[in-house]
């Protein structure tokens, strides 16, 4: 049996304690009733059919 260094036996050890595997995350599914996000108009009423508002890149 070889003996080892204290600083060999320093270097072999890791730092991190081990820990219990942490809860899953990710991404999450949105509750869209609609099937869509829903978003209030720029313009209403009679005006929004005649108004063309671009999209703005």
């Amino acid at each position: 049996m070889v003996r080892i260094s204290k600083q060999a036996e320093r270097r072999s050890v890791s730092r991190r304690r081990p820990s219990p595997p942490a809860k899953k995350t990710g991404a999450r599914k949105e509750n869209l009733p609609l099937g869509f996000k829903v978003h209030e108009n720029g313009v209403a009423g009679p005006l929004a059919a005649t108004l063309f508002i671009p999209k703005i890149k």
